[in-house]
């Protein structure tokens, strides 16, 4: 065998190497809804929203096999056991739920004891047209049931995504839903009408919410794996066709999105801007 065939051989030894090298890369999450603890703690004895909304989005990305995600359970079980660190995740997921505010000092105890680099936070509470008070889903289930209401009530979901190595939010989002029928209705007057509205809020986040968080989650761990077209104006170009721009999504992870998601002048609120795609 000549040094030419042995060259080509080591080559392609070494592409293959960096391919599979490639794919093996895995990024560790924990993902943590601002009721981890309120387990079982309402009249229905149901899940509350963030929980279901976490649920669904860790099934998600688990589905993925290039990011290892804790189960919420294995979290719950660790924390118990460290109660000075319980406390400090409560606290941490209230302020985040009532005030918008990401407790980093918290989050790097969390990813030190649970061996991950970023976290993703998931809050949701409802409103309704007649008052502002922020209330939990299952808190205004009862309130209808009591008082025979039936206007409807407005679901909104919180989430973020931190990098607690660098201690800056990496996505965040804002996604709201209004609960009520054809007729702007909303009924839960009993045990059977409460059962109906878990499962349609359970499909409102296994088939919309936890995919659009998950597959903008992986864009921010993996931007290459996403291919974009620049769609040229005129006619000559025009019938070159699109023109492939390889990683054009880079940008997602450098300094100047960190920079306007801090300002605020990022638009994540609308989760329709948010890009969505299918492996």
């Amino acid at each position: 065998m000549n040094k030419s065939c042995l060259k080509l051989i080591f080559t392609i030894i070494t592409i293959v190497c960096s391919v599979c090298s490639a794919q093996a890369v895995q990024f560790d999450v924990l993902a943590l809804p601002t009721e981890l603890f309120s387990v079982c703690d309402n009249y229905f004895c149901y899940p509350e929203a963030s929980e279901i909304a976490t649920t669904y989005v860790i099934q998600d990305l688990d589905n993925y096999g290039t990011i290892n995600i804790k189960r919420l359970s294995e979290v719950r079980s660790t924390l118990e056991f460290k109660p000075e660190l319980k406390a400090a995740t409560i606290s941490m997921l209230n302020e985040y739920k009532n005030n918008d505010k990401v407790d980093f000092d918290t989050l790097k105890m969390l990813s030190k004891e649970f061996g991950v680099k970023s976290i993703i936070l998931i809050s949701t509470y409802t409103t309704t047209d007649k008052t502002p008070v922020k209330r939990n889903l299952w808190e205004i289930l009862e309130i209808a049931s009591a008082f025979k209401t039936s206007y409807p009530y407005n679901l909104v979901t919180n989430v973020v995504l931190t990098d607690n190595v660098n201690n800056v939010v990496m996505w965040s989002s804002k996604y709201n839903k209004q609960l009520s029928d054809s007729n702007g209705y909303f009924y839960a007057k009993n045990q059977t009408q409460a059962a109906s509205q878990l499962e349609k809020i359970k499909q409102y986040y296994k088939e919309n919410v936890s995919k659009n968080i998950s597959q903008n989650i992986y864009i921010r761990f993996f931007p290459q794996d996403v291919r974009t077209f620049k769609i040229k104006k005129n006619e000559t170009e025009e019938s070159e066709g699109p023109k492939f721009v390889p990683n054009a999504l880079e940008h997602l992870i450098k300094p100047q999105m960190i920079k306007e998601l801090d300002e605020g002048t990022s638009n994540t609120l609308d989760p329709t801007e948010d890009m969505m795609f299918t492996l």
